[in-house]
């Protein structure tokens, strides 16, 4: 106050002794007074305006924590806090430039007019290098890591008996690298054009579309002995897809990652965890920084591959000071890793303490940029986000919930969980929805409701999948409406089945054909009912009278040449054979508990063969009689693990690296319903895929059976595959010509190792082209008895059928997989010391496949 009172009584002074210059002096006083006033009102308002934000990484959105955000002129700044958040005094100065930096990432510099908006959103794109060169003989990089490995069993999550935990799950898929005008100018994509006032063109260097957001709520049960996974989804929201099986798969039960195991799956590969106790073998360990936050100390460790092409990872982690756990991870896939279409892809995961003790998984984060059409075209971006709350160990309720389960892992989807999902989510969501994710709840539903987008989608559909939908019913697929063999010469098939909107768990299918140069119709019908509420009971019963035109697999699996592909990939010189069978069958399927299916089958099958092979009559003691056989069948089935996804068509098994086994018993009866033959059949195999950290991936299949009967057909032995195309066939000898060797007891097995690029990775020019090696072994053996030998006129005149007479057949192959990301070469070697008068076998084959994969 004294001095104010000081100007106040020296301009008073001024005016009683100065009165001829009373006015100028009274001007000069309250111009300084007012300039007073001004600039300490203009540094007040510098000084109490702040600049607000969030620092996040560009592709995955993820926040980063202990960043450093500073105005480069006026020289202070603050850090981010654990969310990326920060709150900085506006700069004084009338030009300056705020800075973000964060280890691992490019600076970036923002002018100060640019940081009016409020708040901000920062996004610093990610610059971690192959080979950190670490000059000292010791980084403590290494010693951090070290210590880390040493405390990770304590530091792990998992020290429980019975875990809980609600689960919110989110999925959001844009579309990137859209060229709007290209767009906008494009007569197929005209009517959407309301669709590019969606995109995305601030947040991201590349514009992007958000298109599909789906949302679920779910109560998480988990037991370590035995192991048992249950999840009920209260809540699911989603635009587009209502598969519920397609639903299950957002769930948690698919999204495990462990970054404290030695190897991570990620896509069907095995990656080394940098958090492995063997990570020093594969990376380079950089400390970065050292931060002290609300009196805790916290380490920053960057890690990066030692080598290129192999499936590591590149990123950094937060280590808390005092027990060396893992608060926070980063993971990226860089260089030239051997994943097909994945141009970009991270994993984010964080860890809280329960009850000060034992750490916990509280988010995932699973990142994945896919370009199907190319790096530079446009692309596809999945983010897969689950929290984990209200967390809960060892207490009773978890263990009674888990008890009333089926299977060992189970989802469970509540009756309300769709209808009133998005309702729920309003109330219950933990995250405040982006703009764009708002635009992805109702960019689906808004374009299914236009009629051209109707008629795009239905072509997309019909080109790739096969099938026309005509609301209750569907006719494809087109690719088997026109073919042709040698018995039917031109053949013609039209096929026709119901949809879900006819029902969701009757299915009704069938097809009509009809051969030009035996004119003879053929066809089936097929009806199949699942009981509702997933109680695992299933029915099905189909007639069919056509030709046996498929390939069988080990364990019978087909194979369909009926198309109109299938005489362009046959291998010329072998003689095309056939059987007409009019078979009708009932089967009945139960899926236990734990994994086990129970399937029996009642089977009544007609035979008529077609030259090269022997004449059915000669089965036949008669002119009029058939050859005909019933049979009723029980099949065991054991696998551990194994998922499916359910469409209304078919089912798709999605196999674990746990055994798979499978036991059938067959009993024929003479007499029953015409049959001619009595028989006992028991077969059983064993499959099993796995990976070998740092060596790819192994599949292998052990199997055997006998036939105890000693006058049988040949088509009721057992017949091993053979393949006669130029299409690579798993399931199949691939130098075998079908019908060429049978037997009444045999043994065999299958392995293939592939090395997903492992050993062309030693070739610098090879680690980006992605082609993978492998190589496999098929071998079996086999032999007939006597009298099925005599019975069957084995050494046939025209066609060199005939028993493996207890000797070992055996194919060795290797080759390249994955060229242009879709196509596999086999070479094939075949082995066996006797060779036939007639069969046109070859000891060398070359052969080709096509399929989609990662």
């Amino acid at each position: 106050m004294g001095g104010w009172h000081d100007i106040y009584r020296l301009i008073s002074t001024t005016t009683v002794i100065l009165m001829p210059q009373t006015f100028v002096c009274i001007c000069k006083g309250w111009v300084v007074l007012f300039w007073l006033l001004l600039s300490a009102n203009e540094v007040w308002a510098q000084h109490s305006a702040t600049t607000s934000g969030k620092v996040v990484n560009k592709f995955t959105e993820e926040p980063l924590p202990f960043a450093t955000v500073y105005w480069k002129a006026a020289g202070y700044g603050v850090m981010t806090d654990s969310a990326g958040h920060f709150n900085l005094a506006r700069s004084f100065r009338r030009e300056d430039t705020l800075v973000v930096r964060y280890v691992g990432y490019d600076q970036k510099m923002i002018p100060l007019a640019a940081t009016d908006v409020a708040p901000l959103l920062i996004q610093l794109e990610a610059t971690m290098k192959l080979g950190v060169e670490v000059k000292a003989k010791m980084d403590r990089g290494l010693v951090w890591w070290r210590q880390i490995v040493a405390r990770k069993a304590a530091n792990a999550p998992g020290h429980y008996d019975s875990y809980y935990a609600e689960l919110y799950n989110k999925l959001e898929i844009d579309i990137s690298n859209i060229d709007k005008r290209r767009w906008e100018k494009s007569r197929l994509m005209k009517p959407y054009t309301f669709v590019t006032q969606r995109i995305d063109s601030t947040s991201e260097q590349s514009p992007f579309l958000p298109v599909f957001l789906s949302e679920s709520v779910s109560d998480y049960y988990v037991s370590g002995s035995p192991s048992r996974v249950r999840e009920e989804i209260r809540a699911l929201s989603s635009s587009g897809v209502k598969n519920e099986s397609v639903m299950e798969y957002m769930g948690g039960i698919n999204q495990k990652i462990n970054t404290y195991q030695n190897a991570i799956p990620v896509f069907g590969r095995e990656f080394i965890s940098p958090l492995s106790s063997v990570g020093d073998r594969y990376y380079h360990y950089k400390g970065l920084d050292t931060v002290t936050r609300n009196g805790e100390q916290f380490y920053h460790l960057a890690f990066t591959p030692r080598r290129e092409g192999e499936n590591l990872f590149a990123g950094d982690c937060w280590i808390q000071a005092s027990t060396w756990a893992i608060q926070k991870i980063s993971l990226s896939v860089v260089g030239a890793v051997n994943i097909n279409f994945v141009k970009r892809l991270d994993i984010i995961q964080e860890f809280t303490q329960q009850h000060e003790k034992d750490w916990v998984v509280a988010k995932d984060r699973f990142v994945v940029e896919l370009a199907p059409l190319g790096k530079s075209r446009t692309t596809f971006i999945g983010r897969k986000t689950t929290l984990y709350s209200n967390i809960a160990t060892n207490q009773d309720f978890i263990t009674t919930k888990l008890n009333s389960n089926r299977r060992n892992e189970e989802v469970v989807i509540a009756d309300s969980a769709t209808t009133g999902g998005k309702a729920y989510m309003e109330q219950h969501r933990p995250e405040t929805l982006t703009r764009n994710e708002k635009h992805a709840i109702t960019l689906v539903d808004t374009l299914k409701s236009i009629p051209s987008f109707k008629r795009l989608s239905n072509t997309i559909t019909f080109l790739v999948d096969g099938h026309i939908k005509l609301g209750k019913v569907e006719i494809g697929p087109w690719y088997k409406w026109v073919s042709r063999n040698r018995v039917e010469g031109a053949r013609a098939r039209f096929d026709l089945g119901t949809t879900a909107e006819f029902s969701r768990n009757w299915r009704l299918n069938g097809y009509l054909a009809y051969g030009m140069k035996d004119r003879s119709l053929k066809g089936k019908m097929a009806v199949s009912y699942t009981w509702p509420k997933d109680n695992g009971w299933q029915v099905f019963a189909s007639y069919k009278d056509d030709l046996d035109n498929n390939q069988r697999g080990f364990n019978g699996e087909e194979v369909s040449l009926d198309n109109i592909f299938g005489q362009l990939v046959r291998r010329r010189g072998i003689p095309q054979k056939f059987i007409r069978e009019a078979d009708m069958r009932v089967s009945v399927l139960k899926q236990f508990p734990q994994e086990f299916s129970l399937q029996g089958t009642v089977s009544r099958t007609c035979y008529t063969t077609f030259e090269p092979l022997p004449p059915h009559k000669i089965f036949l003691s008669t002119e009029h009689e058939k050859v005909v056989n019933t049979e009723f069948q029980l099949k065991f089935r054991y696998a551990p693990g194994e998922k499916e996804v359910r469409t209304f068509r078919k089912t798709r098994r999605v196999r674990s690296n746990l055994p798979v086994a499978e036991i059938g018993y067959s009993l024929a009866g003479a007499g029953v319903l015409d049959s001619k033959y009595q028989y006992h059949k028991l077969n059983m195999s064993i499959r099993q895929q796995f990976n070998l950290t740092g060596w790819g991936r192994i599949n292998y299949m052990v199997y055997a059976g006998q036939i105890f009967a000693d006058k049988l057909p040949f088509m009721l032995l057992q017949i091993h595959p053979g393949n006669e195309t130029y299409y690579y066939n798993k399931e199949a000898f691939s130098l075998m010509n079908k019908y060429e060797f049978f037997s009444d007891r045999y043994a065999g097995i299958n392995i293939e190792h592939n090395f997903n690029g492992k050993l062309l990775n030693l070739l610098p020019f090879m680690r980006r082209t992605g082609v993978r090696q492998f190589w496999n072994v098929k071998s079996v053996i086999g032999d007939l008895s006597y009298r099925n030998r005599m019975y069957n006129q084995m050494e046939f005149g025209r066609y060199g059928m005939r028993s493996l007479n207890g000797n070992v057949y055996t194919e060795v192959g290797t080759g390249f997989d994955n060229i242009f990301r879709f196509f596999r070469v086999d070479a094939v070697w075949r082995f066996y010391p006797q060779q036939a008068a007639v069969s046109n076998a070859s000891n060398f084959g070359v052969f080709g496949s096509f399929r989609l994969q990662f």
